[in-house]
């Protein structure tokens, strides 16, 4: 048994999600193979793709917004289009490999199989995993053999966007084994050379560090207490990072600064608090390691439905501006509201997610 996993390199939300599925068929020793879709395409489209997403996401995330909302009330055939370009070295690979499955934890991918299948008659059973709480645009166009949704709430929604509720499974988000073996908090700071006892705040805003990071940082700061201790991690954006240790550039104790980190989610199980960008894979993360999330409302589009999504289900908090963080935070901090509470209301939330995934494609794959 041969499954090909299809991601992009868009944000490392994406790969984590193909990782986590890696991760769960090497378990199972079934054989495996992770792509860059962009990879299939020309240079120029691709270098296009990844560097106008990582610039407009970290730079100008109020433009990515609004291209997103253009495409939600007037969806185009552009992406589809630049997508289905590299269907033939695509298709040259598939040949090659003669996989039993594919999953595509990204449209893109998802396009070029929709095409291979309908203009070619490719009919190797694909599987295509929403990595938002949205049904996001182009995904009511794609033509697979199922959808893995983060939440059976969803299911109306990607209904009324074509799709055949048959094909519909509320699987979850892919997250990492580590969150399926959870540490205390205890054995979580003592890892990472924390302090055991006090509150623990991390602040985070994707692997590429976008938003309000040393603004926010800076306000939590003010507003801790002296046995409180903020945790800032900047992910890939070595500029926030030098940004941020001239911030704190004091010995102090009590704000600590890190760049790239593959010890995220140590830093979930040993948190009081994560305040973060609304990304699906950090909310699904922190739904299985039971971690209270604060959203900051950095990044307009997907993530804002994100946020939308678990805040109506009381699962996580968020603010919209910087006049609201502080006074949420003071809240938070003097014990008026309790983030706490909103773990428990996650109960109903797909857990092992990525054993799901794998259960429907090896399941197809052998019928």
């Amino acid at each position: 048994m041969k499954v090909l996993l299809f991601s992009c390199s868009t944000g490392g939300g994406h790969n984590s999600a193909a990782a986590a599925l890696a991760q769960e068929l090497e378990a199972r020793r079934v054989e495996n193979r992770t792509y860059d879709a962009l990879q299939f395409l020309p240079k120029s489209t691709a270098d296009l793709i990844s560097h106008g997403h990582d610039f407009a996401y970290r730079y100008a995330p109020k433009i990515y917004g609004a291209g997103y909302r253009r495409e939600e009330k007037h969806p185009s055939s552009l992406f589809y289009k630049q997508s289905i370009r590299g269907i033939g070295p695509l298709y040259e690979e598939l040949i090659d490999q003669a996989p039993d499955a594919v999953i595509c934890v990204h449209l893109f991918p998802a396009m070029m199989m929709t095409e291979l299948r309908c203009s070619y008659g490719v009919r190797i059973p694909t599987y295509f995993v929403a990595t938002d709480f949205t049904c996001s645009p182009g995904v009511g166009d794609l033509q697979v053999d199922g959808l893995c949704i983060p939440h059976r709430d969803l299911i109306p929604e990607f209904v009324t966007a074509g799709l055949p509720q048959e094909r519909l499974f509320p699987t979850g988000i892919p997250v990492g084994r580590q969150f399926l073996h959870p540490e205390s908090r205890e054995e979580a700071r003592r890892a990472l050379d924390l302090p055991v006892d006090g509150r623990i705040l991390t602040l985070a805003c994707g692997s590429m560090g976008a938003g309000p990071l040393r603004t926010t940082a800076q306000k939590v700061a003010e507003l801790m207490g002296p046995e409180d201790l903020l945790v800032t991690i900047c992910g890939s954006n070595h500029r926030m990072y030098q940004q941020m240790q001239s911030d704190f550039f004091r010995p102090v104790d009590r704000v600590r600064v890190l760049g790239y980190t593959h010890e995220m989610f140590r830093y979930m199980y040993a948190s009081d608090l994560l305040l973060t960008k609304a990304g699906g894979l950090t909310t699904a993360e922190a739904v299985a390691a039971g971690t209270p999330l604060l959203y900051l409302n950095a990044v307009p589009g997907c993530e804002s439905h994100n946020i939308d999504f678990m805040t109506r289900h009381g699962c996580a908090l968020a603010v919209s501006s910087d006049e609201e963080l502080q006074p949420m935070l003071q809240g938070i901090l003097s014990g008026a509201i309790d983030p706490r509470s909103m773990v428990a209301r996650r109960a109903d939330f797909p857990t092992a997610s990525a054993a799901a995934v794998c259960d429907l494609a090896l399941r197809h794959a052998g019928a």
